[in-house]
């Protein structure tokens, strides 16, 4: 019997209305990474799980970048 781990992040398509600019959400456990898709994903927004904007203060996880990218 084998194990997966789950990523210790998800990823779903944003919402518009919510933020038009913004085309992919990614979740951890107590950030939202608010990226924008293109050729190379650009990273807008992180807020912590209070809603505080933590925007350059918080790196997102490895492999985020990549799936996001995937995402797109």
């Amino acid at each position: 019997m084998s194990t997966q781990h789950a990523a210790p992040f998800t990823i779903s398509e944003a919402d518009s209305d919510a933020a038009p600019e913004t085309g992919v959400v990614a979740q951890t456990k107590r950030y939202t990474f608010y990226w924008l898709v293109g050729e190379e994903p650009i990273l807008l927004t992180v807020k912590d799980y209070d809603g505080t904007n933590v925007t350059g203060e918080v790196d997102p996880p490895d492999r985020m970048i990549e799936r996001v990218a995937q995402s797109g």
